[in-house]
C-alpha cells in the first residue's frame, strides 16, 4: 500500500474529494455500478408492471368485445330467424295467426329463445337489464296473448325460464317505469 499512488480527477465531481488511492477510486465506482443497476431494475420492474396492466386491460376488452357481438348475434337472430321474426311480427298485437296450428312450433321456438336469454342472463354472460330491456317485451306479450296461447301450455311447470324471464322483467319494469335508463350495460 505505501506504493500506491494518488489518483486525482480533472472534473470537480460532488461528494467526491478530488484525490484518492485507487481502492478508494474503485469503491466509488462499485457503489455508482449498484446504484445504476438498482435503478434499472426498478425502471424495468416497473416497465414489467405497466405491461401486464396493459395486457389484462386488453383481454378484459377483448372478452367484452366478444360479449356485445354475442349479444348482438342473439338480437339478430330474434330478427334474422324466419320462424322468429314472424312469431315476432305478430305478438304485438296477438294477432289471430298466432293461434293457428302452423304457428304452434314458432311460438315454441320463441318461448325456447326467451328461455335462453333467461339462461344467459343467470350465467352473467348478459347484463339483466339489458335483455329485460331487449327482450322483456316481447316476452310479456307472448305470456299474456291469448292466440299465442292457443295450442301450449306455458305454465310455470314447463315453462319455468321464461316465466322467470317475465317475472324479471315485470321487476325491470316497476324498477324503470320510464324506460331503460343510460347507465344500462351489457
Amino acid at each position: 500500500m505505501a506504493n500506491e499512488s494518488i489518483f486525482c480527477s480533472f472534473v470537480k465531481i460532488p461528494g467526491i474529494e478530488q484525490c484518492m488511492l485507487m481502492s478508494e477510486w474503485a469503491a466509488h465506482w462499485q457503489s455508482f455500478g449498484v446504484v445504476v443497476a438498482l435503478s434499472l431494475a426498478v425502471g424495468g420492474g416497473f416497465k414489467v408492471l405497466h405491461e401486464i396492466s396493459q395486457i389484462k386491460k386488453r383481454k378484459n376488452s377483448e372478452d367484452e368485445l366478444r360479449r356485445i357481438e354475442f349479444f348482438l348475434a342473439q338480437h339478430r337472430r330474434l330478427f334474422d330467424n324466419v320462424e322468429l321474426f314472424s312469431v315476432l311480427g305478430h305478438l304485438d298485437g296477438d294477432h289471430v295467426d298466432l293461434s293457428k296450428t302452423d304457428f304452434w312450433d314458432k311460438n315454441r321456438k320463441f318461448l325456447t329463445f326467451i328461455e335462453e336469454i333467461e339462461l344467459l342472463v343467470r350465467s352473467g354472460k348478459i347484463g339483466s337489464d339489458v335483455a329485460c330491456n331487449m327482450f322483456g317485451y316481447y316476452a310479456i306479450c307472448a305470456r299474456d296473448g291469448k292466440n299465442f296461447n292457443v295450442g301450449i301450455k306455458a305454465s310455470r311447470e314447463h315453462w319455468a325460464l321464461f316465466n322467470d324471464f317475465c317475472d324479471r322483467h315485470e321487476k325491470f319494469k316497476e324498477r324503470n317505469p320510464n324506460g331503460a335508463n343510460g347507465d344500462m350495460k351489457l
